[in-house]
C-alpha cells in the first residue's frame, strides 16, 4: 500500500493545498470518502477521523467553502483558509482529491446559470484544485469531469456532475412554507435543465465507458424527492431523463453520492434502471445540526443520521467472485452510523424486474404532488401520463392505466375504464385498450376522485382520452 501511495503521488500536482490528477490503471480503489459542506473559518476536527478510514480517494461533494460572494478576492481568501487547515493540509498529501461545488463554493446561495461571476468563480475552483492551465477543463461551461481508475476487472469511473453552472431557475411555491420547510416545488417547465445540453451530451459519452462501479457525484440528492429544498426531483423531467439515460446506456454499477442538506441519509428507489438506484447523502463535515431534530418525509429513505457531522465512506471487496460494495455513514468520532452491504451483481441491469419507474404525471400542466391533488379533488382536469402499467378486475368490467408499476405508490395515477368507456373504444376499433395504451402517453379529462386515497379519473367515453404524439 506504501508504494502504490507514493507511486501515486508521483502523478499528482500540488496547488492551493489542493490536488489534480490523472487516471491511473494501477490505482485499484478500496475506500473511497466523501463529504461536503466545511466552513472555512471553523474548526474541522473531522479530517482527523477521516484520514483513519485510510481512503484511496477522496470526493468533495460540493459546499467545500462558504464563499457566498461575487468578489473573487474574497472568494480567494476564503479558499486559503481552507487551503492553510492542517487537517486539509494532510488530506492532499495522502490520496488525490476530485471535486464539484455546490452553491456556495459557487458563489450564491441556491444559485443557478443566473449567477453573473461563474466564470470567474470556475477559474479559481480549477486554480484551487489543481487543475492546470492548460487543461480542457479551463475552457469548457462548468467544472464537470471524469477519472477511471483501475485495471478492466476491477475499475471505478467516478462521474462528476455540475448542478450549477447551466441549472434554470427553480420554481418557489405560492405560499411561503412554515419554518423548516423547503421554498421549492417541482416545475412544470419542460425547457429547465438541470446540466444543460453539452453536459448532457457528455454524460451519455461517460455512461458508455467501460466500468465495474461508478459514482457519480451530484452536490444535490437525486433520489430524495419529498422535501422542499434543492434535489434533482425539482426539475422533474430532468430527473426522469437521468433515468433513462442510464437504463439506455445500460450502464451498471452505479451509485450517487450527494451533499448539500446538512444531514446524512441513504435513499434508494427503482428508477426503472434494471436494478436499485442507491444516493449516500453526506453533509454536514462542519454543519450538520448538533441537536436531534424532527426527520422530514422522504419516502426512498433506507436510513438516516440527521444530526451530527458526517463523511461518506464506500468500501470495494474485490476479492470476492461477487465483490462486495459497502455504503457507509460515519459520525465526527469515527462510529458507523448507516451502512448498506450491496453484491455488485445487484447493481447491474436486469438485477431486478420491475419494467420502469413512474412517468411523470401532470394535473392541468402542473406536476402531480399530494398538493396539487388536493386542489383539484372533484374538478375537471385534465391529466397527461404515460401508461406505465395496465390491470383489470375479475369480471372484466373495469380496465386500468396507472402511471406506475406499483399501483399502489404514492406517484401512481390511475385512469380507470368502466364498461361505458370500453364499448366506446371498441367502436372506434380499440378492442383491446390495455395492449393499446400500454407504453403511450395520453390525455385524460374528467373529475379526478380518490380510491383509497390515491387520485383516479373514471373514463366512460372514448372522447375524453387522447393520445399524445412523443417526440
Amino acid at each position: 500500500m506504501k508504494l502504490l501511495r507514493s507511486m501515486l503521488l508521483g502523478l499528482v500536482v500540488m496547488h492551493f493545498g489542493a490536488i489534480t490528477i490523472r487516471a491511473d490503471d494501477k490505482l485499484v480503489l478500496h475506500r473511497i470518502a466523501f463529504g461536503s459542506c466545511a466552513r472555512q473559518d471553523k474548526m474541522q476536527p473531522i479530517w482527523s477521523t477521516l484520514l483513519t478510514a485510510k481512503p484511496d480517494i477522496y470526493l468533495a461533494l460540493g459546499d467545500n467553502i462558504y464563499g457566498d460572494t461575487e468578489d473573487m478576492a474574497v472568494m480567494k481568501k476564503k479558499y486559503d483558509l481552507l487551503g492553510a487547515i492542517p487537517g486539509w493540509q494532510k488530506l492532499t498529501k495522502t490520496c488525490p482529491i476530485l471535486a464539484t461545488w455546490d452553491d456556495h463554493d459557487y458563489g450564491v446561495n441556491d444559485g443557478g446559470a443566473e449567477y453573473p461571476k461563474k466564470d470567474e468563480s470556475q477559474q479559481l475552483f480549477l486554480d484551487f484544485f489543481g487543475v492546470a492551465k492548460d487543461s480542457p477543463r479551463r475552457k469548457q461551461k462548468g467544472i464537470y469531469h471524469a477519472e477511471s481508475f483501475g485495471p478492466p476487472e476491477k475499475r471505478v469511473q467516478v462521474i462528476v456532475l455540475d448542478t450549477r453552472y447551466s441549472r434554470s431557475p427553480l420554481k418557489k411555491k405560492a405560499i411561503k412554507p412554515p419554518f423548516g420547510e423547503g421554498p421549492y416545488e417541482p416545475s412544470a417547465d419542460t425547457k429547465a435543465t438541470m446540466l444543460g445540453d453539452a453536459q448532457w451530451q457528455w454524460l451519455e459519452e461517460q455512461l458508455k465507458v467501460p466500468a465495474r462501479v461508478r459514482i457519480l457525484v451530484t452536490s444535490i440528492q437525486v433520489v430524495a424527492q419529498d422535501h422542499g429544498w434543492e434535489k434533482w426531483h425539482n426539475l422533474p423531467h430532468e430527473r426522469e431523463r437521468l433515468f433513462k439515460l442510464i437504463k439506455d446506456t445500460k450502464a451498471g454499477g452505479i451509485v450517487c453520492v450527494s451533499g448539500d442538506r446538512h444531514l446524512a441519509e441513504l435513499s434508494m428507489m427503482d428508477a426503472g434502471i434494471g436494478y436499485p438506484l442507491y444516493d449516500l447523502t453526506s453533509s454536514g463535515l462542519t454543519e450538520a445540526s448538533q441537536k436531534w431534530r424532527k426527520q422530514e418525509v422522504n419516502r426512498h429513505r433506507v436510513a438516516t443520521m440527521n444530526w451530527g457531522n458526517n463523511f461518506g465512506l464506500i468500501t470495494i471487496d474485490w476479492s470476492r467472485d461477487d465483490p462486495l460494495v459497502r455504503l457507509q455513514i460515519r459520525a465526527e468520532d469515527g462510529d458507523v452510523t448507516i451502512q448498506e452491504r450491496i453484491p455488485l451483481g445487484m447493481l447491474q441491469p436486469g438485477a431486478i424486474k420491475s419494467k420502469t419507474a413512474a412517468s411523470l404525471v401532470r394535473i392541468d400542466g402542473i406536476v402531480m404532488s399530494a398538493e396539487v391533488v388536493k386542489l383539484a379533488l372533484n374538478k375537471e382536469v385534465a391529466v397527461e401520463m404515460k401508461v406505465v402499467a395496465t390491470g383489470i378486475t375479475k369480471k372484466g368490467d373495469l380496465i386500468f392505466l396507472n402511471s406506475a408499476f406499483d399501483r399502489t405508490s404514492d406517484e401512481n395515477f390511475t385512469i380507470v375504464l368502466n364498461q361505458d368507456a370500453q364499448a366506446s373504444l371498441a367502436k372506434a376499433g380499440i378492442t383491446l385498450p390495455r395492449t393499446y395504451f400500454e407504453g403511450k402517453s395520453i390525455r385524460v379529462q374528467g373529475p379526478l376522485t380518490l380510491f383509497s386515497g390515491r387520485p383516479q379519473i373514471i373514463v366512460s367515453s372514448a372522447a375524453k382520452i387522447e393520445v399524445l404524439k412523443t417526440p
